[in-house]
């Protein structure tokens, strides 16, 4: 994993230390560093994407402890290393307590010691900045995902909906069709036909009615022969009544 361009923060308030530092990794890394806790935080201020930072524990004003607690506030994916010359075990409590350091370095550090435990806190770095991308974009696609199931409910309650009418409207149609094909009461003289309502309607708009038909008028091949055959005779007499009602006009 490379780590080339990542950003180390060294905080002493001994400056040949920051020179040190700085020729020793700076071929690997993009060092800043500041002579006092308050500087440090005013370089994380201005450079939010640190992905190391080291400070020393016996420091004028500021202690790295309290260095690295403000820093995990402010830069809560960098990592944290603290360097002491002294072995003091509350200093090594408070530090991982407080400043959730990854790692202490004691001194005087050499500088082969010193690359292998920034590169490995640097790699540290890089691999939980992978783990939060892609966890983020893991949570993007969980939303997308519970967007388009919420839409695909959505549709299918409506299409559920749909068929439920469908099927009612299927559910009548079958018990309009039992009803036709079952006993019609019909008028022996009019031939109107009593309706479920108890009321008579003719035969068109009871149709019309339960099995949605139309009706259109038309003579049937019987009918229209013996029309036509008696056609004649039926003009013929109206012809003469039309005559005899003249002729009586007449006189």
């Amino acid at each position: 994993m490379s780590t080339k361009m990542s950003k180390v923060l060294y905080v002493d308030d001994e400056e040949i230390n920051l020179i040190n530092f700085r020729e020793a990794l700076c071929d690997q890394f993009e060092i800043f560093t500041a002579l006092s806790g308050e500087e440090a935080l005013a370089v994380l201020e201005k450079e939010n994407d640190m992905a190391l930072v080291v400070s020393d524990q016996r420091m004028p004003g500021m202690k790295g402890v309290d260095l690295l607690t403000r820093a995990w506030e402010m830069a809560p994916r960098a990592e944290r290393i603290i360097i002491t010359g002294y072995i003091d075990p509350q200093d090594i409590i408070a530090a991982i307590n407080k400043g959730h350091v990854y790692r202490y370095i004691l001194k005087p550090w050499t500088e082969d010691d010193l690359q292998i435990t920034i590169t490995q806190a640097v790699e540290r770095h890089q691999l939980k900045q992978r783990n939060w991308e892609l966890l983020k974009e893991l949570n993007r696609k969980n939303m997308e995902l519970e967007d388009r199931v919420k839409e695909r409910t959505a549709e299918l309650a409506i299409t559920n909906q749909t068929l439920t009418a469908k099927v009612e409207e299927l559910e009548q149609t079958k018990y309009e069709l039992k009803t036709l094909q079952g006993f019609l009461a019909i008028c022996s003289y009019c031939k109107k036909i009593r309706d479920t309502d108890d009321a008579w309607v003719s035969i068109e708009e009871y149709l019309h009615r339960h099995a949605d038909i139309l009706l259109t008028h038309g003579v049937c091949h019987q009918c229209h022969t013996q029309v036509m055959k008696d056609l004649p005779a039926q003009i013929e007499e109206y012809l003469n009544k039309e005559k005899s009602s003249k002729r009586g006009t007449v006189k």
